[in-house]
């Protein structure tokens, strides 16, 4: 150690600097590499004999590289004979597991849930209205209605209806709204599928029925708003759509905190055959 070194080493006012790890900087350059394209979804990583030749790490550090990589939900490790990491991009679906996980840790209620989501869907209605190549946007938005409005069960279209959400965060123009939007989206999403009212005969229930009904001919006013421009009132449509549809939930459960996905894909698909049926609030 040198003699500046050790002077900061004794003074307790010298900034305290962190020395990354050999694991740390080979998950460095692994997440660089992912986040950067040159590895993609689904890519096998080297044999751990070719990274440690690579690197010039022991085999500790390698796996411990690796289970930082695993830990933040850019690799997959396999184990068994077929072993090895598979590399996992982010996605809304991650970015939404990893946000409820901080929410969930925070106490966050339903109710703080949906003030976020209404403060940030409206801005996606907003710019898709002002994008001015906003007629393929319209065209793709009256195809999602359409596909909802044909749904026969409640469930099918509350599935519908959260595709249509997601996929206006998606065509808004700006890709930070678009991650920001669509990650709570997915959040919210989940939310409704645990929270889901048990009626008698739920899928031909007529407050479902009605609400279906509402809902379809609240996203028609959207998307006519968008085709015409009016960034206000897309935006203004957009606000009393979603405060409507999230009465149910909130009048119920906004007081609790928010329930949590057990792994990032779960929820993400809704089992077949279940008893009960969501209440459409999107």
């Amino acid at each position: 150690m040198g003699h500046a070194e050790q002077q900061l080493a004794g003074d307790p006012r010298a900034p305290q600097v962190h020395v990354p790890k050999v694991a740390e900087l080979v998950a460095a350059e692994f997440r660089r590499r992912i986040v950067g394209g040159e590895l993609g979804e689904g890519d096998e990583l080297p044999r751990e004999s070719d990274m440690q030749e690579e690197f010039r790490v022991s085999r500790p550090s390698l796996r411990e590289a690796l289970r930082i990589l695993e830990t933040e939900g850019l690799v997959r490790i396999r184990r068994g004979k077929v072993g090895g990491g598979v590399v996992r991009r982010p996605t809304v679906t991650t970015a939404a597991y990893h946000l409820a996980l901080t929410l969930k840790a925070n106490e966050v209620t339903h109710q703080d849930l949906a003030t976020a989501r209404l403060a940030i869907e409206p801005s996606c209605a907003s710019l898709a209205a002002e994008l001015p190549d906003r007629r393929a946007v319209v065209d793709e938005l009256t195809r999602l209605v359409d596909e909802s409005e044909e749904c026969a069960t409640t469930a099918a279209f509350t599935e519908a209806a959260h595709a249509f959400h997601l996929r206006l965060t998606e065509l808004c123009g700006n890709t930070t709204m678009t991650l920001l939007a669509g990650t709570l989206e997915a959040v919210w999403s989940f939310q409704e599928s645990r929270v889901a009212r048990v009626v008698l005969d739920a899928e031909d229930h007529p407050d479902n029925l009605k609400t279906r009904q509402r809902s379809i001919a609240s996203h028609r006013r959207l998307v006519a708003a968008i085709a015409d421009g009016n960034s206000d009132r897309a935006s203004r449509e957009m606000r009393r759509h979603i405060v409507d549809m999230q009465q149910e939930v909130i009048g119920t459960y906004g007081s609790t905190v928010i329930d949590l996905a057990t792994t990032p894909t779960a929820g993400a698909q809704r089992p077949p055959g279940r008893s009960t049926a969501p209440t459409p609030s999107s």
